[in-house]
């Protein structure tokens, strides 16, 4: 469109520029009148100085109208254990569990207080390995300008804050 209005312009000027070799009367009145013509047609096409033309707005039904635009209502933040440890804290805690055990009690009572520190350290070394390994998510639930709600899983802390505008790229929030 910007091309089109150049060569326009441009026309008009070597129509001037032709029509000029008249007397002076006649080409001030044909330079007035093509000047005219060529502040119309921008005017009509749009290509208003910039102070003129509008600032865009804003309203809600312009944003009713991204598809792919929402905003955050709630976040969740949660810690998932892994389903299976390695078993090093199980075998460091049972070692550690049955040298304690044994400094318990002599005899039978020695070896009973052994087996119970064995097996409560491997439990304890177990869930401390675990919790270790925990990775923390968020559920990030969202209002999507179309009316629904959508929830997204995200690895570590939240990013968005309640109230935030997101929009849905490629299956994934973004700012």
């Amino acid at each position: 469109m910007l091309c089109s209005r150049v060569r326009w312009h441009y026309s008009v000027h070597m129509f001037v520029t032709t029509i000029s070799k008249g007397n002076t009367m006649q080409r001030t009145s044909i330079r007035l009148t093509a000047r005219a013509a060529l502040v119309a047609a921008l005017l009509a096409t749009g290509a208003a100085p910039f102070a003129a033309q509008a600032a865009p707005d804003h309203h809600p039904r312009a944003e009713a109208e991204c598809r792919n635009c929402a905003t955050v209502v709630s976040n969740h933040t949660y810690k998932r254990e892994p389903e299976r440890a390695s078993g090093v804290g199980a075998v460091g805690g049972a070692v550690v569990g049955g040298l304690l055990g044994n400094q318990v009690g002599s005899g039978r009572g020695r070896t009973l207080a052994t087996v119970a520190g064995a097996v409560g350290g491997a439990y304890g070394g177990n869930r401390i390995e675990r919790n270790m390994k925990a990775e923390t998510y968020t559920d990030v639930r969202v209002k999507m300008a179309t009316g629904g709600y959508r929830t997204f899983t995200e690895k570590g802390a939240p990013r968005f804050h309640n109230g935030e505008h997101v929009r849905v790229l490629d299956g994934r929030l973004v700012r």
